[in-house]
């Protein structure tokens, strides 16, 4: 298993689980070299032999503030212990590296599964959203500081 910069090939060759919401960051990402820069400065791909397991990325909003989101197949959940060391890693290296004081993502409202491992990955509840997904769902926020 190898993580790598990501690219934009990258978003299409990952098989994603059912999405409640039908929604996903790859809409929101257009095949622009503005984007393809920002994937590979600001996210990671996970690979196993040929299959994309997981891509996990921050989007920045200003300076030492950004957004963590992530792309999971199916696969991925059955190396849980794996994919949270190098997701560990890589938000060592943005609050570290990049010189990141907040790292914040959100959570659907009842995904427990989700939920568990922001909590293990360090973050902690802020507040809950109401309305904020693409479809009106509510969303939990979760912060992560740097010290």
């Amino acid at each position: 298993m190898t993580w790598r910069n990501t690219q934009y090939e990258d978003l299409h060759r990952i098989k994603l689980e059912d999405d409640p919401s039908d929604a996903d960051i790859r809409s929101l990402l257009p095949d622009t070299d503005a984007t393809r820069e920002l994937l590979e400065e600001n996210a990671r791909t996970w690979w196993e032999e040929e299959e994309v397991l997981a891509i996990v990325g921050v989007a920045p909003l200003w300076e030492g503030v950004g957004t963590v989101w992530t792309l999971l197949s199916a696969a991925s959940r059955q190396r849980g212990v794996l994919l949270t060391r190098g997701v560990l890693r890589f938000i060592d290296l943005l609050h570290q590296g990049r010189g990141y004081r907040r790292l914040q993502a959100t959570v659907e409202l009842g995904d427990e599964i989700a939920q568990l491992w922001i909590i293990r990955l360090g973050f902690k509840y802020e507040s809950t959203m109401v309305a904020y997904g693409p479809g009106g769902e509510t969303h939990d926020m979760y912060v992560r500081l740097r010290g």
